[in-house]
Formats: structure tokens, sequence, C-alpha cells
């Protein structure tokens, strides 16, 4: 029983710790908005993107996210200086307590034409958060009778909530780098380098996250730095995909670096018939994934499997999440991602 009780502990731990969080993606540059709202229209005239999650189902409910986001290039002025707008949701549905989280943002940036193929952007966004919860399969130790070693439903559980939901504001910015020189789709000859770098912050306003009474407890900001990009081997047809994210919240902080190998099948020198990209991504001391990504035409499909290697490990028997996201583009034939082919 006690050996049971220490699992429980350490399970509800890590899962209270991580929902104290925003939610994550292993595949986050695939949902870019997520990222940086900066990232409305930096790479394409149109981009929609559906991703799904799961995850934790070897240890507790499963939790299950959905996202969904669509951006667009606006207008161009004269200087090659382009607005770009978009819409980011997302439904987040997390264990037994049926915690859910519904967001809603609306995303705008301008990108300044600094050099041929090279953009900075500057993006904000604002927006709203839903939570809500079921305290009725709730659980709490104070429900814990010593005396028969059971946990007793009927004893007080002592805590001071008062509401099961909530809605809030919520707004943010962020800048991004857009390095894309080489504007063709497929490119043999010289370099081909194409690259995002950029820095964003969530929740600037602080909004409430409590459900309990008299509790002045705020979101913490989330500040997220990241790196993603392709870049062509020579005249080859292979092209090295590095991905580096780096998030701090709070107390918590995520590190991910991943690398994808990229080949791309040519119909003729200068087109492309789609590609296939393997790889992988380390999240700093919590899972090691295992990703495949289809391209083709304005279409590119991708999977990735976390391996669990934290200290749930020994509970999840290395299973950790499942994700999988679809997404649609149409390039430009101006500014940077006129080229379709990009991680």
């Amino acid at each position: 029983m006690k050996t049971k009780i220490k699992i429980l502990v350490i399970v509800g731990m890590a899962i209270i710790n991580i929902k104290a969080q925003d939610v994550h993606f292993t595949q986050i540059q695939y949902f870019p908005l997520a990222l940086n709202p900066a990232m409305v229209g930096a790479n394409y005239a149109l981009s929609g993107n559906l991703i799904y999650r799961n995850q934790w189902k070897a240890v507790a409910s499963p939790y299950n996210t959905f996202g969904l986001s669509v951006d667009g290039r606006i207008k161009k002025s004269p200087m090659g200086h382009f607005f770009a707008g978009g819409i980011k949701f997302f439904n987040d549905a997390a264990g037994d307590l049926s915690l859910k989280t519904n967001d809603v943002t609306l995303n705008g940036a301008y990108h300044l034409n600094i050099k041929n193929g090279q953009y900075i952007g500057i993006g904000i966004y604002a927006g709203i958060i839903q939570k809500s919860i079921n305290f009725q399969n709730a659980q709490w130790e104070s429900q814990y009778n010593d005396a028969t070693g059971h946990y007793d439903p009927s004893l007080p559980s002592q805590e001071n909530y008062g509401k099961n939901t909530y809605i809030v504001p919520d707004a943010g910015l962020g800048f991004v780098y857009t390095y894309d020189v080489n504007q063709g789709m497929y490119n043999r000859g010289g370099q081909n380098i194409k690259l995002n770098i950029g820095f964003s912050a969530f929740h600037v306003n602080a909004p409430s996250a409590t459900f309990l009474q008299n509790s002045k407890d705020k979101m913490p900001i989330r500040y997220v730095g990241f790196l993603s990009g392709d870049i062509g081997i020579g005249k080859s047809n292979f092209v090295v995909c590095p991905l580096l994210v780096y998030q701090l919240q709070g107390a918590s902080q995520e590190l991910l670096t991943g690398l994808y190998g990229k080949y791309i099948f040519a119909k003729e020198r200068g087109q492309s018939g789609g590609s296939i990209a393997l790889g992988s991504i380390y999240r700093n001391k919590d899972a090691v994934t295992t990703n495949i990504v289809l391209e083709y035409d304005s279409y590119t499909i991708g999977f990735s499997y976390d391996i669990n290697i934290s200290q749930l490990k020994t509970i999840s028997r290395g299973k950790g999440a499942m994700e999988i996201f679809l997404r649609y583009v149409l390039p430009s034939p101006y500014g940077p991602g006129s080229s379709k082919s990009r991680i």
C-alpha cells in the first residue's frame, strides 16, 4: 500500500507541475503561433496547421491536446515590407479532474525587409483563456484515514476552492529574424540556407490562474527562444534541419534540441516532387522522440512518438506521447518562404 501511495504522489506531483505551465508540443515548429506570434506570415503567403497530442496514457487518464492555426500575409508595401494576420486555437483536456483549457488568440505581425531574403518580424497577440475543472473526482491528503490506512471520501477535503471555471484575457509579443536568400523550391546549386530565429513572451499581462477563493496566483510569463531551419548539403538532394527551443515559465524550463535529415524527390531542376524527413528531438531530462515528416506539393504530414526517460519511466514503462500534425501552405511571390520545402 505504501509503495502504491508513493507512486501516486510522484505521478500527481509531476502532473500538477506540468499543468501549472502552458501546454507544449514536441513538433512545436509545426504549430508556429504557439512558438512566437511574429511567425504569422513569416514563411508563407498562407499557412494552415492542425496538431494533436495524446500523452500520459500509461500513467493516468490520457491528456489530449488539439491545436488549430491559420495565418497569412495581408498587404505588401513598395519597400517589400508586409503585414500578416492569423488566428490560433487550442483545447487541452487533462486527467481525472477533467482540467480543460481553451485558448483563442488573434495574431498580427509586421515584417521589415532589411535585405534581399532577410526580414525582421514584430508580432503581437491578444485573446482569452478559459479553464474549467471537475473537483468531484478530486482526492486529497486530508481524506486519507490514518486509522484504517485507506482513503475515505466522506472526510472533508479542507480545500478552499470556490469556482470550477474562469475566463481571463491574455496578451503577448515576439520578434523573429527570417533568412531565406534562395527563393527556389528546390536549389541544387550553391548556398541554400533558410532560418527562423526568434524570441517571444506569452502572458505579459499576468492573467489570473486559480480556482481558489482569495488567491492572487498569476500565470507566469512564458519566455521562448528558438532556432529552426533547412540547410542544404551542397548540390545534393539532402537537407539538414536543426531545431533548438528553450522555454522558461516561472520555476519550470524546457529545452528541445532536434535534428532532421530530409531527402527531396526531384521532378527536374528547380522543382520538387515532395520530400521525406526522419529525425529525433531530445527534451532535456524528459523524453527522446522519433519523428517522420512527409511532404508533397502544398501538404505536409508528420508523426512523432515520445519515449519517456524521466523519473516516471519506471511507471510509464518508457511510454510518453503520440503527436501528429497536418499542414497546408501556399508560397508567396514575394518575401521569405516562396519555397514550400521547409521543416
